[in-house]
């Protein structure tokens, strides 16, 4: 009897044990793949075609430092997925998960066309309305989803990578379908991220969230880089947080332009507030530890990802006649 019962506890565990391509080996895919893996997932990574055997060899190096439950954890490991350096379209992955910058969207498109196979595509990456059409031209409907790694950030170095694991009360892996609907791989995929401690939060209105989170995430990203670059040096100047409080609602107004109402998710209402009620706010929320590392980790590494959402918001603004002065002078070269 304790046999069989070990046999059955065995088959569920294999049930709920997920097989997850990682497409991209940065700091979200790596410290997202390591959690989910922790959690008893079968994790692979996509890597580039010469940097299969590295990976192989040396694994990943994470140097991480983990804000969750009201504690504060550095540890060190070598995170050994399975590596690949292609896509077969037989492939037998249950999810393909994209953390890749939003500008390698083009060159990953083809490939995820002719060789996600069954696989669900989650795209967790910064998401503007130009990218939503050329997902929309490339893909059906059916196969894809989106989602915001909102709980992970960090930098990396000829050392590996320096993740931090946000413990902040803002913080959520944020998912959901196009449709508002939690369809049964939505709840799956949370629940995986759940047993990960990734904080998962379904959202019925995904595109009220990340169409206007780019905006919030041009704007501030600019300002800290104009400010010198790290959080610090933003929020100790308050002359800066007014321009940038500025240039997210400009990047909002066009957002309004496409039909998606930044109002309508509580967290953005902070940016419409008077500027003696929100500057104080942002520079309470922005002071949190994990926060701090996450946005100066990021900033690092993602200087021209940044600079390409700037000119965008800039350029569509100026299509609608919205003028973006604000974020203009955030501007950075």
């Amino acid at each position: 009897g304790r046999l069989d019962a070990r046999r059955t506890l065995k088959s569920l565990v294999a049930d709920l044990r997920m097989k997850i391509l990682i497409y991209g080996a940065g700091v979200i895919g790596s410290t997202y793949g390591w959690q989910l893996a922790k959690a008893g997932h079968d994790i692979s990574i996509l890597v580039r075609n010469n940097q299969k055997q590295g990976f192989e060899e040396n694994g990943i190096n994470i140097y991480c430092t983990d804000f969750r439950n009201d504690k504060k954890i550095t540890e060190n490991i070598i995170f050994r997925p399975k590596v690949t350096d292609t896509l077969s379209v037989d492939n037998d992955f249950e999810y393909i998960i994209v953390t890749t910058h939003s500008f390698h969207l083009e060159e990953i498109l083809p490939v995820l066309k002719k060789s996600s196979g069954k696989a669900h595509i989650l795209f967790f990456q910064n998401i503007w309305q130009d990218d939503l059409k050329k997902i929309s031209q490339c893909l059906m409907s059916g196969q894809y989803f989106f989602g915001f790694p909102f709980m992970a950030g960090g930098g990396r170095n000829e050392k590996g990578i320096n993740a931090v694991i946000s413990g902040s009360k803002y913080s959520k892996t944020m998912l959901g379908e196009t449709t508002g609907e939690t369809t049964p791989r939505i709840q799956k995929i949370a629940d995986a991220m759940s047993d990960a401690g990734m904080k998962p939060f379904i959202s019925n209105q995904i595109m009220n969230w990340l169409i206007p989170h780019y905006a919030f995430i041009t704007g501030i990203s600019a300002g800290i880089i104009k400010a010198g670059g790290t959080m610090k040096s933003f929020i100790s100047n308050t002359k800066i947080i007014k321009t940038t409080i500025k240039s997210i609602r400009e990047g909002f107004y066009v957002c309004s332009q496409m039909n998606i109402n930044p109002k309508k998710e509580k967290v953005n209402k902070l940016y419409y507030l008077p500027l003696f009620i929100s500057v104080p706010i942002v520079k309470k929320i922005f002071r949190d530890e994990a926060m701090q590392a996450m946005f100066d980790g990021y900033l690092k590494n993602s200087t021209k990802e940044i600079q390409l959402m700037v000119q965008k918001i800039i350029s569509d603004g100026d299509k609608s006649g919205i003028k973006t002065s604000y974020l203009k002078e955030n501007q950075f070269k």
